[in-house]
């Protein structure tokens, strides 16, 4: 057999394509190529993502994200539990003081402790932090500003751990851990809260302690500083 024949055969079992063909493939090529690296690009933007903080620093204190709260609700009956929270503060006209994940932050240490950055209080405690909002939004905003929540509502569990005084007020879900949110200095917050703390006497039932930095306690279940 000629070798003419030989090359004929190999031709007609492999024809070559057309120009137009051949332009196509690699555009399809390309594309999915293009494809590929974009699929890449998004698990490792979403991989990056995962390995950031959990949380973010108001003052120096650490408070878990949206993520984490989010997170949050999507276990077990947190979301309808919330939302009950949710409309029972909307009833007593507190619910415009701070949002509601605020008041579920346990405290700024949960990562050092091993303990859950939130927690929902039993109903039955629900009513104790009403007048605790009420003297945030009616006398210590207007006072030194707007404040940030870095501890509201703990749980047994995690107070003990975190080293909380056997009776906090956190504990019946009646004390708040404040920052504020302006430049206010130490010594002019310590000036404010402890007028308004003389000012409203105990008939306001007003517990109210100052610690380092700028962070201070209020709650509305014993008339007490420190």
């Amino acid at each position: 057999m000629s070798a003419g024949n030989s090359y004929s055969r190999y031709r007609t079992g492999y024809p070559q394509s057309p120009p137009g063909q051949r332009t196509n493939r690699l555009v399809v090529v390309g594309l999915a190529l293009l494809l590929l690296l974009v699929v890449v690009l998004l698990w490792l933007y979403l991989y990056l993502k995962s390995l950031e903080k959990p949380y973010v620093e108001l003052k120096g204190y650490r408070v878990a994200t949206m993520q984490s709260f989010s997170s949050f609700l999507r276990r077990g009956s947190n979301r309808a539990r919330v939302a009950e929270l949710t409309r029972f503060l909307e009833r007593e006209g507190v619910d415009n003081v701070t949002a509601v994940q605020n008041l579920l932050r346990q405290g700024t240490d949960w990562l050092d402790i091993d303990e859950p950055p939130f927690a929902i209080p039993p109903s039955d405690q629900w009513r104790n932090i009403v007048a605790t909002l009420a003297v945030l939004r009616d006398e210590v905003e207007p006072m030194i500003g707007g404040v940030d929540v870095v501890s509201a509502y703990r749980t047994d569990n995690y107070n003990r751990k975190s080293g909380g005084a056997s009776r906090s007020k956190h504990r019946d879900f009646c004390g708040l851990d404040l920052v504020p949110k302006s430049n206010i200095s130490r010594k002019e917050l310590i000036e404010e809260l402890r007028s308004l703390h003389r000012r409203l006497g105990p008939k306001s039932n007003l517990g109210l302690g100052i610690y380092h930095d700028v962070r201070f306690h209020i709650d509305t279940c014993g008339y007490r500083t420190w």
